[in-house]
């Protein structure tokens, strides 16, 4: 996928959410130039209907997804190397039989993700196009007393810092007409203070012409006397066009930009990303530039993610790894539905193409954290099981090509099988983007209702939603404790107290409270890697056997087919042993020893009355008093009655 770096909008306070930005600016504009000119006030259909740009909402899986880390195969040697997960799920939201869900995970790992991007990026020639049109001069939100032009000012004085002394820059202005402020010309013999001054004295004025830019850019590339004997005849050296702008263009101009851009990659090399500055961009840009091989779009909403792109993202955005991905599923039995994560993989149309196959245009590496983590970079895609009312799996390949930056083509071929287990996972980085997934679909869906028409089909179906509101919360509360993940708090978790305080939806107080804090000393690598060194571990259970009344010893017995009449020291003595001996299922093959929150220790406790091995003793002896279901199958864990005894009976 063309790498969306879209950031996500953080918590509205509950109020509805609203339109892209600039479709507010558009807006305020024409309404104060019709009261000036004594003409009435325009409606808000009127508005949508002449507005230059598509509208979005601020709820999307790209952002859903950029928000957060994943898990990843971290690789020193490979610049492009696929990795792959399932899961089978059930949807906690829906209510009666609920129907057996497989998913498939992709992600591009390479060297060159985390650290690695600044050892072994490629020398760059960039040509940075700074919008300075009048409606730069607006305030950049959340930022008081600046305005979107001098928050890219500033960006832009930080991106220098970003270049070597090999590096090559140009800078294109435009507003109603594009003017060449630095010829493209070496970092080494540039003088720096010189064009800092210039940059800080730009202002806001004039219209938007945003062809003219691209074209005057474009120029830079070919023009000798511009570049200073640069001329590009090393096809090793990236070539990109660095858009800085609120694109508030008219119709045919945004399109002639789009179709330059395009033609710019295929013909020319030279690729183009596309920054928002202060709005969410059209979907018509979003959809163009992510196919459009070599190049990129992002939306930054504030100083801070401004900043973060200029500065620790900038080297993974002007970086492609791979280009023309594709991805095929061997056999019949599965199909690829739905894809999450990307444009260019979720399908707009209805109803949703089944497919065995899909193509990317290019990928990028992605920033890491300390836990060896990627930041989004996960692609997500709903499964098609033929056979789902089966209760066997098949074996499936998938095979992966794609060409590299040198023109090669590659390819790779990986074997999985999807466990009949509901709530198995091959790592975090899955069952993480398929809450995310759920989250986006039913917030979309639910804010949309929420500023619909009140019609009685919308009534009924918003109301709906919002008695199944509490129960998103739930899902959501029990997998971000799981995940053991603050960000998921931060933003999306957050998010919904806030819209359930709003609307008033009651929630269990237990819902509204702050999630558990599980510290964790090292986080596993994901990897498909089924080890076969067996490992000895002492099982326990929750909640320690002798602390159940008869009542449910009974319901355990009657289980595993052990008489339920016997006296109870011989239930909890029949009961031991048959827990002791019978193989016990966690997430999926591969990582069934492995603790799911902190994928670390082997997990050795046994949850009752399922009998779900999923947890180690550390993590299960922290979380007892706030674990209320199974991480597995969501089945509510029994409870004691002994208070003191707090350590589970070894067996």
């Amino acid at each position: 996928m063309a790498r969306t770096k879209q950031t996500a909008r953080k918590s509205t306070g509950g109020k509805a959410p609203r339109k892209s930005a600039v479709f507010y600016a558009y807006a305020a504009r024409k309404q104060a130039a019709a009261k000036q000119q004594g003409k009435q006030e325009i409606t808000e259909a009127e508005l949508e209907a002449a507005a230059p740009v598509n509208v979005n909402y601020d709820v999307s899986y790209e952002s859903s997804f950029y928000a957060h880390h994943f898990a990843a195969q971290p690789t020193t040697v490979d610049l492009f190397r696929p990795s792959f997960s399932v899961a089978t799920t059930v949807n906690p939201l829906e209510n009666g039989a609920q129907t057996r869900e497989r998913w498939l995970s992709v992600n591009f790992n390479s060297c060159l993700d985390g650290p690695g991007v600044r050892t072994y990026r490629s020398q760059l020639h960039l040509v940075i196009t700074l919008d300075i049109s009048g409606s730069m001069s607006d305030r950049f939100e959340g930022e008081p007393g600046k305005t979107k032009l001098q928050i890219a000012q500033q960006s832009l004085l930080t991106l220098l810092k970003q270049l070597g002394p090999n590096d090559a820059l140009g800078i294109v202005l435009f507003n109603s007409v594009a003017t060449v402020l630095q010829p493209i010309e070496k970092i080494s013999s540039m003088d720096k203070k010189q064009l800092e001054e210039k940059i800080l004295k730009l202002r806001a004025n004039g219209g938007t012409a945003i062809t003219r830019a691209i074209e005057a850019a474009s120029n830079l590339y070919n023009n000798e006397a511009d570049a200073k004997g640069l001329k590009d005849d090393n096809n090793l050296i990236s070539r990109r066009i660095f858009f800085l702008t609120d694109m508030e263009v008219s119709h045919d101009d945004g399109q002639t930009f789009l179709e330059r851009i395009r033609r710019n990659a295929q013909d020319r090399t030279i690729w183009s990303t596309v920054v928002g500055v202060g709005l969410d961009l059209g979907a018509e840009v979003i959809q163009s530039v992510s196919r459009t091989i070599g190049c990129n779009y992002c939306n930054v909403r504030s100083a801070r993610t401004f900043d973060e792109l200029m500065n620790s993202e900038f080297h993974y955005t002007v970086t492609p790894i791979g280009f023309n991905i594709e991805i095929a599923l061997s056999g019949e039995r599965y199909k690829l539905e739905q894809g999450y994560g990307s444009p260019e993989v979720h399908q707009l149309q209805d109803p949703v193409e089944v497919r065995s196959s899909i193509k990317l245009i290019t990928e990028f590496p992605s920033p890491m954290n300390d836990k060896n983590e990627v930041r989004g970079g996960c692609l997500l895609f709903r499964i098609i099981d033929t056979k789902i009312a089966d209760d066997t799996t098949e074996k499936f390949k998938i095979n992966t090509s794609w060409d590299t930056i040198s023109g090669i083509r590659q390819t790779d071929e990986q074997e999985f099988e999807f466990s009949n287990t509901i709530g198995s996972f091959t790592h975090s980085g899955i069952q993480k983007a398929i809450l995310l997934t759920r989250y986006t679909a039913f917030m979309k869906r639910y804010l949309k209702l929420r500023q619909a028409s009140a019609t009685p089909e919308i009534i009924d179906e918003y109301q709906s939603m919002r008695r199944q509101f509490p129960r998103l919360v739930e899902y959501f509360k029990n997998e971000m404790t799981v995940l053991n993940d603050e960000s998921l708090n931060e933003e999306e978790f957050k998010h919904l107290l806030d819209i359930a305080q709003q609307d008033d939806i009651p929630l269990n107080e237990s819902l509204v409270l702050p999630p558990p804090v599980v510290t964790t000393t090292a986080v596993a690598a994901a990897t498909t890697t089924v080890t076969n060194n067996p490992v000895t571990v002492e099982r326990k259970t929750l909640p320690s056997l002798d602390t159940l009344p008869r009542r449910d010893l009974q319901t355990l017995a009657k289980r595993h087919s052990i008489k339920g009449n016997l006296k109870t020291e011989d239930l909890l003595t029949k009961l031991t042993d048959t827990l002791a001996n019978k193989p016990t299922t966690s997430k999926t093959d591969g990582t069934d020893d492995v603790c799911c929150i902190c994928l670390t220790n082997n997990s050795s406790v046994i949850l009752l009355p399922c009998a779900h091995q999923c947890l180690c003793n550390d993590c299960a002896t922290k979380q007892e008093d706030e674990l209320q279901k199974c991480p597995i199958c969501r089945q509510d864990i029994l409870h004691g009655t002994t208070a003191a005894v707090k350590r589970q009976r070894t067996i």
